[in-house]
């Protein structure tokens, strides 16, 4: 179907302005012909259908090994969890 823009969109009927290149409400342009389904989605490289996050999650993170840099992070975590502990009961201690 041949459409140049201004005008209504012949898929989804909405409003597309001068200049545009495709439909802000459907995606349809002149690559997928203004057609009602158009792929919007191609060329973003997105997961297939059978894409396991699951197992993205293990590979990526490991299964519950913690790298140098995380144990690194927890240690100082709690040292300033002690370090604030320790003060409070120093200032309720000096406010006697």
């Amino acid at each position: 179907m041949s459409f140049k823009p201004p005008g209504q969109c012949p898929a989804c009927g909405e409003w597309v302005p001068r200049g545009a290149v495709a439909c802000n409400d459907c995606g349809a342009c002149a690559k997928s012909g203004w057609k009602g389904h158009a792929d919007v989605y191609d060329g973003l490289d997105l997961p297939d259908d059978d894409f396991d996050y699951d197992e993205y999650i293990a590979e990526e993170f490991g299964q519950g090994k913690r790298s140098a840099r995380q144990s690194r992070e927890l240690l100082w975590r709690w040292v300033a969890a002690i370090l604030l502990a320790v003060m409070i009961v120093g200032y309720l201690m000096s406010a006697r």
